[in-house]
């Protein structure tokens, strides 16, 4: 189990008003973005140590991995991460460092504290004053979960297990798993913190969607500490599903304007994805054997895990007390 909701944790891990549009990603997926979004792939010289570990520990799998956002976002991770252009002659880093020199310069080298938090600061209001609300990383995998775990009995096991339950009972796995989680050293109830960062994991959430589907869905807030006087904290969205036998991660990130960038994700991954679950599926599911209070507590449940919409509370309800 522990090493269950280690994965769990590293699950975790990993805003404007504008028109959207669907986006297809070299049609294995199609997801619903603002206009301005667009994406590019990183090619395997660029992937992260992270899936190259998964890569040599999985036989045949084969990971495909994409930046979308903003265009001016994506163009600029184009242009330093994968073209290797120098950073230091990048427009944005000359005019934070034009800002900074002078007499700006003379008093910050006085309180690093005070530069760092300047730092953070000019970036946030270059990203507001483009435009770039948030930023999301997809993983493609031409795997399902329980294949990518053959090597582990305990998660595959964990796996069979959450997909013979319905989703009430999910609901109070998921209590359980953060239970767990919460006896972690360097984790409370609500977040769990390891070296210089710190995550929360309180609003994670197990389910089935409609099409039957296991996902796991996690909002979090994500605090990490570059160094003793350089702080970064964002709002993240993670989600982890399967689909036509395949299994897709999608980590994004928030970092100003962020008031609205839940709504955005669940909208962005609804195409394919949407992590709202199936009403006759759920209601149906509550034991026949039960009492009308017992199913209306286990239907209040899903309300208030976000499980069920409230439209969706509303009509099952009704359709109980009828």
């Amino acid at each position: 189990m522990k090493r269950f909701l280690g994965i769990v944790v590293l699950g975790l891990l990993w805003c404007n008003t504008l028109p959207a549009k669907i986006l297809d990603i070299e049609n294995k997926i199609q997801i619903e973005v603002p206009s301005s979004h667009k994406f590019i792939r990183y090619h395997n010289e660029e992937i992260t140590g992270f899936i190259k570990e998964l890569k040599d520990s999985i036989d045949d799998i084969e990971v495909d991995y994409y930046l979308v956002g903003p265009s001016k976002y994506v163009d600029l991770e184009q242009a330093l991460v994968i073209d290797g252009e120098d950073p230091m002659e990048n427009e944005y880093v000359k005019s934070i460092i034009k800002k900074y020199e002078g007499k700006l310069e003379r008093e910050m080298l006085q309180d690093p504290f005070k530069a760092g938090k300047w730092m953070i600061s000019e970036m946030k209001k270059i990203m507001k004053k483009e435009k770039i609300d948030f930023i999301t990383y997809v993983f493609v995998i031409n795997k399902t979960l329980i294949e990518m775990s053959s090597e582990d009995d305990e998660i595959i096991d964990k796996l069979t297990e959450f997909q013979s339950m319905n989703n009430s009972e999910l609901i109070k796995q998921t209590k359980e798993i953060k239970k767990e989680i919460a006896s972690f050293e360097g984790a409370s109830r609500t977040s769990y913190a390891f070296g210089p960062t710190t995550l929360t994991y309180n609003k994670l959430k197990i389910g089935k969607n409609k099409n039957g589907n296991l996902f796991l869905k996690g909002p979090s807030k994500f605090f990490m500490a570059i160094n003793e006087t350089i702080t970064i904290d964002a709002v993240l969205n993670f989600y982890l599903g399967e689909h036509n036998d395949k299994t897709y991660a999608f980590i994004s990130a928030c970092y100003v304007d962020c008031s609205k960038f839940n709504n955005k994700f669940d909208k962005m991954i609804k195409p394919v994805f949407s992590s709202n679950v199936e009403i006759q599926k759920t209601t149906g599911t509550i034991s026949s054997n039960s009492d009308l209070t017992e199913k209306l507590r286990t239907l209040s449940e899903l309300y208030k895990s976000g499980a069920l919409t409230k439209e969706e509370f509303t009509k099952a309800k009704k359709k109980l007390l009828n």
